[in-house]
């Protein structure tokens, strides 16, 4: 049985409590292994128990209509184009989405990973009906910083729950030595940014892991939270999610994009993490 395990008188607790009460669009943004499946389900679960009806927004959700046969998913890799369609969508979507639901008390919750562009659309300016609500004080970004020793016992944690899943997705989850893979990554994003002063790899830090997210939304309401000690969930992170409303392209509207794209001339595509 899922349910809120944040202390309440915690820090974490006072400001889901305060984002339940003022915010209406809610992303956690960061690398796989970092704890937003949690806190995104701990958010969900104090949503719901006051009143509000939420909704989500997932990668793994959305981008299935976009892997057709010539884009097919492969090795746990997503084609290129296809994380620029889903992009593309979500920003349609997220209008859509505040069109229908403005005023009734809903609630819109994702995850934007945005390493290798995944939701790197919603963090972009750009001149069309979603801008003002991304950058709006309703719609905030939460970006949650483990220790090196949350990230460590994350880490183990991720093992244990691919090697015996309580959720069938967490099957699903990014293995550790992914998890390290994308720390590597974002690393070298960090020196071609100008954030650090060296390309050599390193182990994972989180002031360098902060300050690359922190330049990634820059654009965007931003909310910061260091986490230290990790929560024992008692069931599955994903407890508690099933059944919501989970936004997704129609074929059609996938196919459109897919398209739209592929007709475009092609050109020097600027890196993933300029914004």
């Amino acid at each position: 049985m899922s349910a809120v395990i944040l202390p309440p008188d915690s820090a974490l607790f006072t400001a889901f409590a305060d984002v339940v009460h003022s915010a209406d669009l809610v992303f956690f943004a960061g690398l796989p292994g970092v704890g937003k499946s949690l806190l995104l389900q701990q958010l969900a679960l104090m949503a719901a128990q006051r009143g509000r009806r939420v909704h989500l927004l997932q990668w793994d959700v959305a981008r299935q209509p976009f892997e057709t046969p010539r884009y097919p998913l492969c090795n746990g890799a997503t084609h290129p184009l296809v994380i620029r369609a889903v992009g593309v969508w979500s920003r349609s979507a997220i209008a859509a989405w505040e069109a229908e639901f403005r005023g009734k008390g809903d609630m819109l919750i994702g995850e934007a990973p945005l390493i290798g562009g995944r939701f790197m659309e919603i963090v972009r300016r750009a001149d069309d009906a979603a801008e003002a609500l991304l950058r709006s004080e309703r719609t905030r970004f939460i970006l949650p910083v483990p220790s090196r020793e949350a990230r460590a016992a994350i880490e183990a944690k991720r093992e244990q729950s691919i090697a015996a899943p309580r959720h069938e997705n967490e099957a699903q989850d990014a293995p550790p030595d992914l998890l390290r893979s994308l720390w590597h990554d974002l690393n070298a994003v960090a020196f071609r940014l100008g954030l650090v002063d060296s390309a050599a790899s390193r182990p994972y830090t989180p002031a360098i892991y902060r300050s690359v997210y922190v330049h990634l939304l820059s654009n965007r309401v931003l909310n910061v939270f260091n986490i230290g000690p990790i929560l024992s969930p008692t069931g599955s992170v994903y407890e508690g999610l099933d059944g919501l409303p989970n936004l997704q392209a129609t074929p059609e509207e996938a196919a459109g994009i897919l398209a739209r794209l592929e007709a475009e001339r092609p050109g020097d595509d600027a890196a993933w993490y300029e914004i």
